[in-house]
């Protein structure tokens, strides 16, 4: 289960995309918001809200979109909002609206002097990037639970095109770690309570077919996959190299307690807040061949346990076009990077003294090549008018058609001089030279491949009237997301000891068995909001 990289080509987990067969629907009603950066205007991804002195929370999506069920403005529950580098807020649930969508505006927390002060131990000369880290790796065992933990939370996977989401598949679920001392794949156990292929959003089923690296349809660019045996879920837990982190996990990571600050460069940034605990924050960057990392990871200054940590790997060459990050990155050094190829952020939360799963969201390029639009459909050969006559689905561009360069034409496995060609409508016609010679009772049509007895026509550069070049796939990029988000965290949990846990080596979506509890309605899918 390792990440290697090998002549400059990244390697890293991947699952298959599955399409979801079955359904299960939540007749819920909600309130719908939109968390916003007062300042930037832009909104707030993975911030953690909770109802006020009840178990249940969500995380807010991608575009700071989320939703509760209506059934929490009874009896004037709060919601706490709290976010790294934002000051936390209340809102009484009972003031959002129903129908619309409710714009809640976080500000910036700014650190005070007194506040840095209080909060370290190192008064005088803040410590190293690098001690930070080697520190809060070292306290792992003392801040992370090594006795057993469950959580339920919310999956799903789905895929970004132009912004726009595609194939969202959703799940609840109860996960049961047996505690960082165990081997997560091999020890945790997951229950299924509810499943949704959701068809309110577009199904795209080129895009769900699996990757294919001998025809290259579907890609990853630049990178290589290594099966893993595990499913879209597990294979998302093991990009979480905290968890992990005394096994080998992704590029260019390693093993984290042991390759991380070595192949990495760390320098210190200005310190942030997550409910006025003061963290320090490190940044993270590494160049090797035209690849580049950024991210960062969020420290406890107090305590050393790690809150939070990002990791982009961006591939330099390429156009640069709008990119889908989590990482809040100025958008010239963005662009100095180059294209992402694939984003990890993990972020933990402080129960009593220790770190408990928060949320885990992986995102990763992918490439699409789209059938050709312009293609010769069928062949003729003429013997009254002796040409060789080519017909192609789309009208073609008669400046391009027209010109011999264009063609190839072979009998018998011998190129033949064209010479001359003319245009009509569908067709192009192409005259040999020496027709008396090619065209006789003896001559067997065969227009797919060259042979022996046959004759072959290649074509390229042609366009058709409306800019498609002949036989050239179209190259679609896509981003793969697969997130999980903890809604509820149990500290001393149930284990049922029946055999309802999911297969893992099969899809989330493929026959899996589910559990559903009877408290079932004290969850739900905080499904992306479709204006985005």
């Amino acid at each position: 289960m390792y990440l290697t990289l090998r002549v400059f080509r990244l390697s890293f987990i991947i699952a298959l995309i599955f399409q979801s067969s079955l359904a299960f629907g939540q007749q819920k009603e909600f309130i719908n918001g939109r968390l916003i950066n007062s300042k930037t205007k832009e909104p707030i991804p993975f911030a953690t809200m909770r109802i006020k002195n009840k178990a249940n929370g969500l995380i807010s999506n991608f575009d700071g979109g989320f939703k509760i069920p209506i059934e929490f403005q009874k009896n004037e529950n709060i919601l706490e909002i709290s976010s790294i580098g934002y000051q936390s807020r209340e809102i009484i649930l009972s003031s959002l609206s129903i129908g619309q969508i409710n714009i809640i505006y976080l500000t910036e927390k700014v650190e005070s002097l007194d506040e840095v002060v209080v909060t370290t131990s190192y008064k005088h000369k803040r410590p190293s990037a690098y001690k930070i880290v080697r520190l809060a790796i070292k306290k792992i065992p003392q801040n992370f639970p090594f006795t057993p933990f469950s959580y339920v939370g919310y999956y799903r996977d789905y895929q970004l095109k132009e912004g726009n989401y595609l194939n969202l598949n959703e799940a609840l679920m109860e996960v049961f770690d047996s505690g960082f001392g165990f081997q997560d794949f091999k020890d945790t156990k997951i229950r299924i309570y509810q499943l949704k292929e959701n068809s309110d959003f577009q199904r795209d089923t080129i895009a769900t077919k699996p990757y294919d690296y001998v025809n290259r349809r579907k890609v990853i660019p630049y990178a290589t996959m290594k099966a893993q045996g595990g499913n879209e879920y597990t294979i998302l837990r093991l990009h979480n190299s905290i968890r992990n982190y005394n096994i080998n996990t992704y590029d260019f990571i390693g093993r984290f307690d042991m390759d991380f600050i070595k192949r990495h460069k760390l320098r210190l940034a200005a310190d942030t807040f997550i409910d006025g605990i003061p963290l320090f924050v490190i940044k993270i960057s590494k160049a090797q061949g035209n690849f580049r990392v950024f991210g960062k990871i969020y420290i406890s200054k107090k305590s050393f346990a790690i809150y939070k940590m990002e990791y982009a790997v961006y591939q330099k060459k390429g156009s640069v076009k709008k990119q889908e990050t989590g990482i809040d990155i100025p958008s010239v050094e963005k662009k100095h990077l180059g294209k992402l190829l694939y984003e990890i952020v993990v972020e933990y939360q402080a129960y009593g003294e220790k770190m408990y799963p928060n949320y885990i969201s992986f995102n990763n390029l992918f490439e699409i090549l789209e059938p050709p639009k312009f293609i010769p459909i069928k062949a003729i050969i003429n013997k009254e008018t002796k040409n060789f006559e080519l017909v192609f689905n789309n009208l073609p561009l008669v400046a391009d058609a027209v010109k011999r360069g264009n063609y190839k034409l072979y009998y018998q496995g011998i190129k033949l001089k064209i010479n001359k060609i003319e245009v009509k409508r569908h067709s192009v016609l192409l005259y040999p030279e020496n027709k008396n010679v090619v065209f006789n009772e003896k001559l067997i049509q065969s227009i797919r491949s060259i042979t022996d007895k046959g004759v072959a026509i290649e074509v390229k550069n042609v366009r058709d009237i409306y800019g498609n070049v002949v036989n050239k796939p179209k190259s679609i990029l896509y981003n793969q997301f697969r997130e999980f988000f903890v809604q509820q965290l149990k500290l001393k949990p149930i284990k049922p000891s029946d055999t309802l846990y999911m297969i893992k080596t099969k899809s989330i979506f493929q026959d899996q068995p589910i559990a559903a509890p009877k408290n079932l309605s004290n969850y739900w899918m905080n499904t992306p909001l479709k204006n985005r």
